[in-house]
């Protein structure tokens, strides 16, 4: 998880071009931010489901995790499948709190071995199982799954089309794809969309993001039945999430400006980004539940 400065400025540079951003920059950019994304996020990387007040912590994470599994009527005896698991957080959680049998995938040898770590350190190392492999290929026989479930990794995926088209096909008949993702708002100008999301891409080793409505297409356009799929700023206090505060802002900055890691000041400057386009309402996420009809074919 260590690399050269040149490395490091090698990947940053091929980060800023849309082109650059591969699925191997991609596995190299988690690599080298595991320990970042821990300190700021433990061992669920991704946004938390946030009421309008009180404290912030990682029990927003677990609350997104189960809303998401519940909405796919996850429990004991469902087949499960988390493509891009990360550590295996949210997969060691579901697994504990549903009873259901739970996989995990990534593409990252350095996330599979923490992510079987955790597993026996949380005890559920007979419940879950973790597997190195791509989303645009996943490695599982047709109807393997009653459910799969994402949290924030498909906007790191270079074709998300192709992605649905293998969720459908991995899905048993009447089996749940449900997840949340970051997006771009839906209607974005072009002005818009270079000021506050090329910015996003360019910091977070993301192709491109997509859209609500554009994900609602791309499930139906790979065949299987949108049930749901929801702008979270609807449903949740999103900006709570993220560093909107001026003051707090500053803070950050200034962080940042004095780290001589350049993995480290990306990141921060990554979250920076986040917030600017958040509380312009050019940033969102969200939330999906799709059904492979049991007539499919």
């Amino acid at each position: 998880m260590t690399a050269g400065r040149d490395d490091v400025q090698e990947l940053i540079s091929l980060m800023k071009s849309a082109r650059g951003r591969t699925p191997e920059v991609v596995d190299r950019y988690y690599t080298l931010c595991i320990p970042f994304y821990r300190e700021f996020l433990g061992d669920h990387w991704h946004t938390g489901h946030y009421a309008s007040e009180g404290p912030i912590g990682p029990e927003d994470q677990l609350r997104m995790e189960l809303q998401i599994a519940q909405s796919a009527g996850v429990g004991p005896g469902c087949d499960v499948l988390d493509v891009g698991c990360g550590i295996g957080g949210a997969v060691c959680h579901l697994a504990r709190r549903t009873g259901a049998r739970v996989r995990g995938l990534t593409p990252n040898t350095a996330q599979i071995e923490l992510a079987r770590a955790l597993a026996f350190a949380k005890g559920v190392q007979d419940n879950v199982a973790f597997d190195q492999g791509s989303a645009s290929r996943l490695p599982y026989p047709d109807e393997s799954f009653d459910v799969v479930l994402f949290f924030e990794s498909p906007c790191h995926f270079p074709d998300r089309d192709l992605f649905f088209r293998e969720v459908r096909r991995v899905l048993r008949p009447r089996g749940r794809l449900a997840g949340e993702d970051w997006l771009a708002a839906d209607g974005l100008s072009k002005t818009d969309e270079a000021r506050y999301i090329r910015p996003i891409c360019e910091t977070w080793a993301i192709p491109a993001l997509g859209t609500v409505s554009g994900y609602a297409k791309a499930m139906t356009d790979a065949g299987l039945s949108v049930r749901e799929a929801v702008d979270l700023r609807g449903e949740m206090a999103l900006l709570r999430g993220f560093i909107t505060d001026p003051a707090d802002r500053e803070v950050v900055r200034q962080e940042m400006l004095g780290t001589a890691d350049p993995i480290r000041r990306i990141v921060m400057q990554g979250l920076l980004e986040l917030g600017e386009a958040a509380a312009a309402g050019a940033f969102t996420l969200g939330r999906f539940l799709a059904l492979k009809e049991a007539s499919a074919r």
